[in-house]
C-alpha cells in the first residue's frame, strides 16, 4: 500500500485499534501500574471493535461520501451513528458496546496524534451533557438446585467433561472462561482454594484479575477428583479440548433444557446458582444483608456489592430469609 493512499476509513480505524493491542496482557496487571488506559489486550474485544469501527466507517462513507481519512472524522459523525442505532431500536447492550469502541478510537487517535489533544471528543461522556452508557437489563435468575442438577445428570450420559464444567461453575462461581482454563495446582485441597491468577493471566479471568474462591466441605469430594483427573496432563489443565469448550457448553445446555423442559438461562445461571447458595449460607451463619452480598461478590470476583445485588442474588431471593 502506497504512503499516499492508507486504505479505506475502515482499515485505517482498524489498524488505530491494533496499535494498542497487546494479547496476554492483563488489564488488571495495567490499571495497577498506572499503564495506558487505552490498552486493548484480549482477542475477543479487539475483533468485536474492529467489527464495530468498520461499521461506523461504512455509516459514514454512506452518509459523508467526502470523507476519506481517519482524521476528518468528527463528533457529529459518531453521534448520528449512535442515534441511527437507537432509531433502528438496536439492543441497549449492542449500542453500549458500540459507545465503548468509538470511545477507544478516540483515545488512540489522539495518542498517535491523528486527532488534536484538544479536539471535542467524539463521544461525550454523560458528566459531559453527552451520551449516556446503555445496559441490558439485569436478568439475576439463576437455576434451581433441582434444575442444574438435572442438566448436569442428563449431560454426564451425553458429554461428560460439559457436565464437569458446569459442576464446577455451579460449587465455585466461576465464569465459563473460568472454569475451562482451571489447572489442578490452582486448586488447594487442604484449605478447600480456588486461587486463580496466581502466575499472570493463566486462568483467563475478567480484566486479568486475580482471585481467591473459597469452596464448601460438601464439595471437597467433586474437588479431589477433578484435581486428579489432571494427572496424565502435562500443563495441568483439567479440560483437554479448551478451545471450543465454552461454546460446546453452551450449545449443550440449549439441548439439555430442551429434553427436560427448563427454561434455558444459559452456562452462566450455574454461576448464578452458586450465588444464590453462597448468600444464603452466609445468612444462616449469621451474616446480615450487605455481609452476605459483599462476600459473596468476593467470591465472584466483583468489587461493588450493586452487581451481586441486581444481576445474581435477585430480591425474591433475599426476602426468603425475612
Amino acid at each position: 500500500m502506497s504512503r499516499n493512499h492508507k486504505g479505506s476509513l475502515g482499515y485505517q480505524m482498524m489498524k488505530a485499534l491494533q496499535g494498542i493491542f497487546r494479547p496476554g496482557a492483563s488489564r488488571h496487571v495495567a490499571k495497577q501500574h498506572h499503564r495506558d488506559a487505552a490498552l486493548i489486550t484480549g482477542i475477543n474485544t479487539i475483533r468485536s471493535m474492529s467489527a464495530d469501527v468498520h461499521q461506523f466507517a461504512h455509516f459514514i462513507r454512506e452518509h459523508w461520501g467526502e470523507v476519506r481519512h481517519l482524521s476528518e472524522v468528527r463528533p457529529e459523525m459518531a453521534q448520528a451513528y449512535i442515534q441511527s442505532l437507537k432509531e433502528r431500536n438496536v439492543s441497549g447492550g449492542h449500542i453500549g458496546r458500540v459507545c465503548a469502541s468509538l470511545r477507544k478510537l478516540d483515545a488512540v487517535c489522539r495518542k498517535d496524534g491523528t486527532f488534536p489533544k484538544d479536539a471535542p471528543p467524539l463521544l461525550p461522556l454523560r458528566s459531559a451533557e453527552g451520551q449516556g452508557g446503555f445496559h441490558l437489563k439485569p436478568k439475576p435468575v439463576p437455576y434451581t438446585e433441582g434444575q442444574a442438577g438435572a442438566i448436569i445428570q442428563y449431560l454426564e450420559g451425553i458429554d461428560p467433561e460439559v457436565a464437569n464444567l458446569l459442576n464446577l461453575m455451579w460449587k465455585a462461581g466461576l465464569r465459563v472462561t473460568e472454569a475451562t482454563y482451571l489447572r489442578a495446582q490452582d486448586i488447594d485441597s487442604e484449605n478447600r482454594l480456588i486461587i486463580l491468577n496466581a502466575e499472570g493471566n493463566v486462568n483467563r479471568t475478567k480484566g486479568g484479575r486475580p482471585r481467591v474462591v473459597e469452596y464448601q466441605a460438601d464439595c471437597s469430594d467433586f474437588f479431589a477428583a477433578l484435581k486428579n483427573s489432571a494427572k496424565d496432563q502435562l500443563i495441568g489443565h483439567l479440560f483437554v479440548n479448551r478451545r471450543g469448550l465454552p461454546d460446546r457448553a453452551r450449545q449443550k445446555v440449549r439441548q439439555a433444557c430442551a429434553a427436560l423442559n427448563i427454561p434455558c438461562l444459559g452456562t452462566h445461571a450455574f454461576r448464578k446458582a452458586f450465588s444464590v447458595g453462597n448468600y444464603h449460607q452466609l445468612i444462616a451463619q449469621g451474616a446480615d444483608d450487605r455481609q452476605a452480598l459483599l462476600a459473596t461478590s468476593h467470591q465472584l470476583g466483583h468489587n461493588r456489592i450493586d452487581v451481586t445485588r441486581l444481576s445474581y442474588v435477585p430480591k425474591a431471593e433475599r426476602e426468603k430469609g425475612d
